[in-house]
């Protein structure tokens, strides 16, 4: 995908349009994580609020309607653990990181199955190899294993830190060379 087609918003099937994530809808966003997630899960604003600032090219909004349906929040990151859960970022790896680490994504239930998951994922992998990147890293929660999964995603057997809980799992998604 070239750099102009990347950052500009669009339209996928099911009518949904994805456009960058802005400050000025981080309230849509706590409202969809508040649907996607059990509340030891949700994070305050101030958490995406942090990556967003960090990274605003890894963070995109799908809307249905007129009305915000899903978002993706990712951002450059090292290491083989993935940053702690609630806390905002103050500063990015330095230039070159290995990896994307896709902190948070969720679909409202009436948006399920319309294809917008994979259009977020699509242009966080987009934007992962706009980065060189030589992978994608997440946290899944076990109910979500099978979608990674599917996407590519294998299972990093290394345990995680006690904030993400049981049944969680990293996962990895090799990325080509460039």
């Amino acid at each position: 995908m070239s750099p102009s087609l990347l950052h500009t918003p669009g339209e996928v099937p099911g009518g949904v349009l994805l456009r960058p994530l802005r400050a000025a809808n981080l309230a849509e966003v706590l409202r969809l994580q508040a649907c996607a997630y059990p509340a030891e899960y949700h994070e305050r604003a101030e958490v995406f609020a942090s990556r967003l600032a960090l990274a605003p090219g890894g963070c995109w909004l799908g809307e249905r309607g007129g009305r915000a349906a899903g978002y993706v929040i990712a951002h450059p990151w090292c290491g083989v653990q993935p940053p702690q859960l609630h806390v905002p970022l103050d500063e990015l790896p330095a230039a070159g990181a290995a990896a994307v680490f896709l902190h948070d994504m969720a679909v409202c239930p009436q948006a399920r199955g319309s294809g917008l998951a994979q259009a977020l994922f699509r242009k966080v992998r987009a934007w992962a190899a706009e980065q060189e990147a030589r992978e994608i890293m997440l946290v899944a929660l076990a109910d979500a294993r099978g979608f990674w999964q599917r996407l590519g995603f294998v299972a990093d057997p290394r345990p995680l830190p006690a904030c993400y809980g049981d049944g969680a799992c990293c996962m990895r998604l090799a990325l080509p060379a460039r």
